[in-house]
């Protein structure tokens, strides 16, 4: 999830008006939601209609496969005039969740 729905899920508690979420007492290790650790990424969606925002589950199921070697190109003549030389490296990566039920996604409601 993003911080966003950090904020939002921070304020949810339980039928004993216990907070679901737990802020970690020790550096280093994170906080945790229903005693279920839990990781921010910028690149998940805001909770808005439609949205996918929170995954919960065991990621060690997602698997990411590397599919071809590194490879390496020399730029020299691009940076030639300013005398300084450029390299490309590109790496073709795949991913995919081998175990469908290890995973969930919050998937809001459209409006």
């Amino acid at each position: 999830m993003n911080d966003a729905s950090v904020k939002a899920l921070r304020k949810l508690k339980d039928s004993n008006g216990q907070y679901l979420w737990q802020p970690s007492l020790t550096a280093g290790t994170p906080d945790t939601l229903i005693n279920r650790p839990v990781y921010t990424s910028a690149y998940m969606p805001v909770i808005e209609a439609a949205a996918k925002p929170v995954l919960f589950g065991d990621l060690s199921f997602y698997w990411v496969a590397d599919r071809q070697g590194r490879s390496f190109k020399r730029l020299g003549e691009l940076y030639a005039p300013t005398g300084q030389v450029g390299f490309l490296g590109t790496q073709r990566v795949d991913g995919k969740l081998v175990l469908a039920e290890a995973v969930k996604v919050l998937q809001q409601k459209a409006s």
